[in-house]
């Protein structure tokens, strides 16, 4: 499918969906609420048969950003799901259901940023003894509340 019948699609799907960007040539972006989450997933991999390739996740200055990516192997385009989550409640739903291969990747950001999958078949930690301290996760920022 061309990036502008994508486009055009989404935005006919999800029009809660205000935000889709190019970031260069073969990369788009596409922001959306949580709750979105599971069904543009399905869309992608499902519906239009996009591979699942990894989940990103970071702690930023607005939230934490989590970035599910995938492929259009045919056209080469990698098409992003972004959401961010309020540093207050770092929970989304896990898209196992949807992708069996997120599992260990959602339990490796619960380990390392400590963002809840609700609902995930076996969140425990992944990376780290079990006798690691809860609360503890290296790849969290400490944030002030000055903004540069």
């Amino acid at each position: 499918m061309a990036i502008e019948d994508l486009k055009r699609n989404v935005n006919e799907k999800f029009p809660e969906i205000k935000e889709i960007e190019e970031v260069n040539k073969k990369r788009l972006m596409i922001f959306i609420p949580r709750e979105l989450l599971h069904p543009m997933a399905k869309y992608l991999f499902e519906d239009l048969k996009y591979r699942y390739v990894i989940v990103t996740a970071m702690d930023s200055q607005d939230g934490y950003e989590i970035i599910y990516h995938f492929s259009d192997d045919t056209s080469g385009w990698v098409i992003n799901l972004n959401v961010l989550l309020p540093h207050d409640k770092p929970e989304i739903e896990s898209l196992v259901p949807v992708i069996k291969g997120v599992e260990w990747i959602e339990r490796e950001i619960f380990d390392l940023i400590g963002i809840t999958f609700l609902n995930h078949p076996n969140l425990k930690r992944f990376l780290f003894a079990e006798s690691w301290k809860d609360g503890e996760y290296p790849f969290r920022r400490k944030h002030t509340e000055e903004k540069k």
